[in-house]
């Protein structure tokens, strides 16, 4: 039944979209934010002004979904949360996708978010077919586990990357296409490539894609 309300939901106007939200699902949408025709299961959604979420979206099972001032999600992504899996309990993990302000997540992307995705304020999941796993399996111990994955404000992944469980990318450095991220990377204004990705080389912090936001001299 969830479910099938679920997609009653994504192809009602936006205006009936406004009443839904507040009355019965208790969400907290800004009146400029808009929801496209996609998805969505989730448990508590916060949307700031001009923040939007575009069509073709699968997103399920989230405690929370909250997105900042001018935060998007672009289309076509999937995003599955766990409320019941074979991992920590829910007091010790967060199915939650938290977006900064204008943070994005562009178009194609498959998010695992048995735990939390967390972008800082204009970081970017950019391009498409990247992947987000936020559980895996501890071989050692023959057990599921779980990790958050954090990308710090104006950090940026490039098309076709793989952020594993636990991961953290820092504010304002680069993952560039097709890398692998392992561990926690901690340097600053760096662009990172491979598998594992690792440190390349540093970045200048004149780069426009760091200074989003900021205004331009024309």
């Amino acid at each position: 039944m969830r479910f099938a309300f679920a997609y009653v939901f994504a192809f009602l106007p936006m205006p009936m979209k406004r009443i839904v939200a507040k009355w019965i699902y208790k969400w907290d949408i800004h009146p400029t934010a808009y929801i496209g025709p996609s998805v969505l299961t989730v448990r508590y959604l916060s949307m700031g002004s001009g923040a939007s979420i575009g069509g073709r979206n699968v997103i399920t099972n989230l405690n929370e979904l909250r997105m900042g001032e001018g935060a998007t999600i672009g289309s076509g992504n999937m995003v599955k949360g766990w409320w019941d899996h074979p991992t920590d309990a829910l007091t010790e993990r967060n199915p939650a996708v938290l977006l900064g302000d204008h943070a994005q997540i562009a178009s194609y992307h498959y998010i695992d978010c048995v735990d939390t995705l967390e972008l800082g304020p204009h970081a970017a999941i950019a391009g498409f077919r990247s992947i987000v796993l936020t559980h895996s399996i501890d071989l050692m111990r023959d057990k599921y586990v779980t990790g958050p994955v954090v990308l710090g404000a104006y950090a940026g992944v490039m098309s076709g990357c793989m952020l594993l469980a636990g991961t953290r990318v820092p504010a304002r450095s680069i993952v560039s296409a097709g890398s692998v991220v392992t561990t926690k990377l901690t340097q600053e204004l760096t662009l990172y490539r491979g598998n594992p990705a690792e440190p390349v080389r540093p970045l200048s912090e004149n780069l426009g894609y760091l200074r989003r936001g900021e205004p331009r001299n024309l």
